[in-house]
């Protein structure tokens, strides 16, 4: 007897996600859909990691970096080729390219779109790039844009959890940074964990806590999210002992006086890894540990790094397959 069985190909997947030349601001603009099609699509592209399928062929990414980057930067520009399209760079814009003569960003995404397909953006003033975005030809991905959102690195933190736990609902999660306003990350990634139905708690001291805003539209997607504030190193391991996931968004120390005080902060969010062998050994159960990188030390035990509880040099390789399906999606390969 015949059976009909539904074969998932590359194009069907990307034709499902139905995000063809669309831009990606904010992680909100996937729905919770979109999300898991890129998933099941990274999923299929993870075979060309290290080689390349021609989906892109003939297409060409701009890279624009207001901000020093390694990972973004390389890890789109990668899946870019690994797509079997190419790749014109500006890592250094405000030196390199006429913004050094004080070319606006309007008239830079209106000459940029006419060469390139798709532009990946990191820019250090999210209302201005914004407010410009609209006027590009092209689609534009949000590589981090001042303090308000980085959607891609959450796209990748949350595709590296599910690869790990097969789901995201219900898993306990922690993001950790003595400063949430400036975690842009932290705040994308607390949109999407909320959205996908994790128990998230934002741990953070109270004067720097996140912005009202991100707050309130989390709350508003009925997300599980609980504040938890002004800890010590050991008041904050012993909150970790019940994740699944400690996240740390990372976040830069001031320069000059206030350096050192804010250093003495992040020293109350260190991870210790004696934490996590004591839960693995009276539970049985893993708490992953990530970090968006870089790291500054003090932030993390680096003992960590070789431990079955590091998940974010695991993450860099999935950062290729997810953003290869990412740049495939809106360009409708």
């Amino acid at each position: 007897m015949e059976q009909n069985v539904k074969i998932r190909t590359i194009q069907s997947i990307i034709e499902g996600i139905n995000f063809t030349g669309q831009s990606l601001l904010s992680i909100n603009d996937l729905s919770n859909e979109q999300i898991y099609g890129l998933f099941e699509l990274a999923k299929a592209l993870e075979a060309w990691n290290r080689s390349m399928i021609p989906l892109a062929a003939g297409k060409v990414m701009s890279t624009l970096f207001f901000q020093p980057s390694t990972r973004t930067r390389m890890s789109f520009e990668t899946a870019m080729q690994r797509l079997g399209g190419g790749v014109i760079s500006e890592a250094n814009p405000l030196v390199t390219s006429s913004a050094a003569k004080e070319e606006s960003l309007h008239d830079m995404f209106k000459v940029v779109s006419k060469y390139a397909n798709i532009i990946v953006l990191r820019h250090f003033n999210d209302v201005e790039a914004r407010e410009a975005i609209p006027l590009s030809e092209s689609p534009i991905i949000n590589g981090g844009l001042g303090h308000w959102e980085h959607p891609t690195q959450a796209l990748l933190d949350l595709y590296t959890l599910w690869s790990m736990h097969g789901r995201i609902e219900g898993l306990n999660v922690c993001i950790a940074s003595p400063d949430m306003i400036g975690a842009r990350t932290g705040h994308s990634m607390a949109y999407g964990l909320a959205r996908l139905g994790a128990n998230v708690t934002i741990a953070c001291n109270e004067s720097l806590r996140t912005p009202e805003d991100v707050l309130k539209k989390i709350n508003s997607m009925n997300g599980q999210v609980v504040e938890s504030f002004d800890h010590t190193q050991d008041s904050f391991n012993e909150l970790i002992r019940d994740m699944h996931l400690v996240y740390l968004p990372g976040c830069s120390a001031p320069k000059g006086p206030d350096s050192e005080a804010f250093k003495k902060l992040m020293e109350q969010y260190y991870v210790k890894l004696e934490t996590l062998e004591e839960v693995r050994e009276q539970e049985g159960r893993t708490i992953y540990v990530t970090h968006t990188l870089p790291r500054r030390q003090g932030e993390m035990d680096l003992r960590i790094d070789t431990s079955p509880h590091q998940l974010y040099f695991e993450a860099i390789g999935f950062s290729v397959s997810i953003r290869m399906a990412l740049v495939a999606s809106i360009l409708g390969v």
